[in-house]
């Protein structure tokens, strides 16, 4: 999993990383910013819940398949390991926004301030 060189007090705990399962999209909030977990196998992934296209929180209309998050809105579709946008046209500003993930003591924490 990724973890930036933030500093202890940028890391905020979400859930147990045995509660995520592959193939759901698991809506968390930390330090008051909502957010969504994503697990393939051991990764697991934060972003903004919300499609860039229309703000659509991806917690209540995204699924999952194949490696391939879908906003079922509009049938956005975005990359789970890299949030890119990858419906027709290449849109780099329609990738999702990422967050640093690690797994501490069996706990899932994301450094809201690392958005990249």
């Amino acid at each position: 999993m990724a973890s930036g060189s933030s500093s202890a007090q940028d890391w905020h705990p979400t859930l147990p990383f045995d509660d995520l399962s592959g193939g759901w999209v698991e809506g968390v909030t930390a330090d008051g910013v909502e957010l969504i977990l994503l697990r393939n196998g051991d990764e697991v992934y934060a972003y903004r819940d919300a499609c860039p296209h229309e703000g659509f929180p991806l917690s209540q209309t995204g699924t999952i398949e194949a490696g391939v998050l879908l906003c079922n809105k509009h049938l956005w579709e975005f990359d789970v390991a890299t949030g890119k946008h990858i419906s027709r046209l290449e849109r780099p500003e329609c990738n999702l926004k990422r967050y640093p993930v690690r797994v501490v003591g069996g706990v899932v924490e994301v450094d809201v301030a690392g958005a990249g």
